[in-house]
């Protein structure tokens, strides 16, 4: 992507990042005037809005758009209406939460995303490549997430803003955004680079790959409506899309197995371990939604918060950041001291965090308290990702 994007969406990552790391701060020392919810929504909004989604932005329109350097006009213009809105949501969020102002900018960011749909559904006219039918389809559940959003309003003016419906209704924007349109995202990016290296996947195994993507995807939204409704049928449905979702991840690996070593040869070392992690931890996802698939674990998974955030950073951070990142340096043979060492401080930071989180969530889970110094532990860990992010963005030229 245009390396000014790029520096962009970096920047929004690490801005989510000090967020992050203030909301840890929190429960060390109080701070005044800190309204924790209200931070909270300026930090996931930045994180997914700023950063997840620009950086998919830009990654899509340079593997994707054909003849892009003369359609890069309107997207430039539209990259830089969405950044509008994301600044507008930073600024916002903090002072009134959900109010008229943040939820404008909500909106805004969400039409620039149905713009976005449009104009590069219009440019892969006639592109029948398998990368490309993956991008469709998460592009579909991007656009099919925002039934969620736009239910809430009426749920809240109807008087049932605390009630299960509500609930459902955001828990349908989450699941489709990161398990629809940020996963599939990050498919299509990965099988179009398959593509450009002239490796024929056969035909068979990728069909079922997709039918049982697509399966599991849907299927796994029953997690969330057991929450409110642990009813016997949701947990089975709960049951089967995790089987699929596991059976997904064993497909993948099978037709791929046959390429790994060509498929190193073909990356600097930096990105090949950037993506390892990625995949590394879409692994841990599918174990641990496959382990959900037994009523106690599934009970553990949405009643037990540390479980609940570790799962969402291991998405958002663990596959998506740093597939975003090996995609991005795909190309640089090199990879500077500095910029390794960032790397290295953030994927640390990122190791630190997730391990404590789902250790004291395994703790609560056993009755056993918290882990010494959990909290002054968790800022340290959570400190380290902003110095990470930060001495990447130094080393983006523009």
């Amino acid at each position: 992507m245009p390396t000014s994007w790029f520096k962009i969406a970096l920047g929004n990552f690490f801005i989510a990042a000090l967020l992050g790391l203030a909301l840890r701060f929190a429960f060390i020392q109080e701070i005044p005037f800190f309204k924790f919810k209200n931070i909270l929504h300026a930090h996931s909004h930045v994180a997914m809005l700023g950063w997840l989604y620009l950086g998919l932005f830009g990654l899509l329109f340079a593997h994707f758009v054909p003849n892009a350097a003369a359609r890069q006009k309107f997207y430039t213009r539209l990259f830089w209406l969405t950044q509008v809105s994301v600044l507008g949501m930073l600024f916002s969020f903090p002072f009134q939460g959900y109010g008229p102002v943040a939820i404008a900018f909500s909106t805004l960011h969400i039409f620039c995303a149905y713009a976005f749909t449009r104009m590069i559904w219009g440019d892969l006219r006639g592109d029948v490549r398998f990368s490309t039918r993956l991008l469709r389809t998460s592009l579909f559940f991007m656009v099919l997430s925002t039934f969620g959003v736009w239910a809430m309003g009426p749920l809240t003016a109807l008087g049932f803003k605390h009630t299960i419906w509500y609930h459902l209704a955001v828990q349908f924007f989450l699941h489709f955004q990161f398990n629809g349109w940020f996963i599939i995202a990050v498919l299509a990016l990965f099988f179009r680079w398959v593509e450009q290296q002239q490796v024929v996947l056969p035909l068979p195994q990728l069909k079922w790959f997709y039918r049982l993507l697509i399966s599991s995807t849907v299927l796994t939204f029953a997690l969330a409506v057991a929450w409110s409704e642990p009813h016997p049928l949701v947990f089975a449905a709960n049951s089967i899309g995790v089987g699929l979702q596991f059976a997904t991840l064993g497909v993948f690996y099978r037709m791929l197995l046959p390429w790994w070593a060509q498929f190193k040869s073909k990356l600097p070392p930096v990105n090949y371990t950037l993506w390892r992690l990625a995949w590394f931890s879409f692994c841990i996802k599918v174990l641990v939604q496959t382990a959900v698939a037994l009523p106690l674990v599934a009970e553990m998974a949405y009643t037990i918060r540390n479980y609940i955030i570790g799962f969402i950073h291991l998405i958002m951070l663990g596959i998506l950041s740093f597939f975003i990142l090996g995609m991005q340096w795909q190309q640089t043979a090199r990879m500077d001291q500095q910029r390794k060492l960032g790397l290295i401080i953030l994927s640390t930071g990122i190791l630190l965090s997730e391990c404590l989180l789902f250790l004291q969530g395994t703790l609560f889970w056993a009755g056993m308290g918290f882990i010494p110094g959990y909290y002054c532990l968790l800022f340290g860990a959570s400190g380290l990702m902003p110095l990470g992010v930060l001495m990447l963005w130094m080393k983006v030229k523009v």
